[in-house]
């Protein structure tokens, strides 16, 4: 009798809870403690009895093996559903590929983001990820359906960081300046096609800079006003903004673009060359000139 009531005790407290959160994401927070997670996963009525699921899971001798994340139950789950599912880290919830192109501005990845999944929050992204515009590295990436602004943005700034180490690293060794060296980059993105031409752009927007002439660069427009080389006005030339390189002399305030490896070794990297001035045709291929009357007939040439 006395093990047959034992039985019949386990079976009830390891059934899912009349209550159980059906349709309800739960967060077991990264770091958490076996007692922690019992605690939450009781108070959230996910199980009966949190000194039943501590005793089965060390029991499986999985104690350490529980994968933080976020849970969705569609359905109530028993002690032994819900403890192989924190222990196999099935969490129940789509995983969307996303690419983000280089070049891509914080506004263009909020864009991306929304594309791929109807309910994100776009705009607190935006207002989130643009101060850390330029750091946010371009690359493909897996995210749950259920992720946020924040938890994005660390993950595409810690990419950032681990991809671009090395370089960082050689920009410390040369004492340059590693903010410039990214507002550069943000810009060659955009103004070169190609990674030689990057690197020879680079090194005429760089000469420029020491020589105190303004950059005169169309890129930061399309960042700052939304329009390209190719919808410029004479009149857009001449607007108020630190993102006019025509009226200013220096670089951008910020990047323009969040850059990828070859636009930063680029700009880390100039190509010495006797030119001053380039412009890209239509087919999109770069043609330079020393002076400012080279300038002018290459203009003459290749965008009339």
């Amino acid at each position: 009798m006395l093990v047959a009531a034992s039985i019949m005790g386990w079976k009830e407290i390891s059934a899912s809870p009349d209550d159980f959160p059906t349709q309800k994401i739960i967060a077991i927070p990264s770091g958490s403690s076996l007692e922690q997670i019992a605690l939450l996963l009781e108070d959230e009525h996910v199980i009966r009895s949190r000194l039943a699921f501590i005793a089965l899971v060390q029991y499986r001798g999985a104690q350490s093996r529980i994968i933080a994340g976020d849970y969705f139950f569609a359905a109530p789950h028993d002690l032994y559903g819900v403890a192989q599912r924190l222990i196999s880290g099935t969490r129940g919830i789509e995983n969307i590929r996303i690419t983000i192109p280089e070049g891509t501005s914080a506004s263009g990845i909020g864009k991306i983001l929304k594309k791929n999944h109807s309910e994100f929050n776009e705009a607190q992204f935006v207002a989130l990820a643009t101060p850390n515009e330029g750091y946010l590295f371009p690359d493909t990436y897996f995210f749950y359906s259920t992720a946020t602004s924040g938890p994005i943005i660390e993950t595409l700034r810690a990419n950032f960081r681990k991809k671009t180490a090395a370089l960082y690293n050689e920009a410390l060794a040369s004492k340059r300046n590693w903010e410039q060296v990214i507002i550069m980059a943000s810009i060659l993105e955009e103004e070169a096609g190609t990674p030689d031409d990057r690197r020879i752009v680079s090194g005429i927007l760089w000469k420029r800079l020491e020589k105190q002439m303004p950059l005169q660069v169309d890129a930061p427009f399309a960042y700052a006003i939304g329009k390209n080389s190719a919808t410029l006005s004479i009149d857009d030339l001449k607007i108020d903004s630190p993102y006019n390189t025509y009226r200013n002399k220096g670089l951008p305030p910020t990047p323009i673009t969040n850059p990828g490896l070859d636009a930063i070794d680029a700009a880390l990297h100039p190509k010495a060359t006797p030119y001053f001035y380039y412009l890209s045709d239509k087919n999109g291929v770069m043609h330079y000139a020393k002076t400012f009357d080279e300038h002018k007939l290459n203009k003459e040439r290749y965008l009339r």
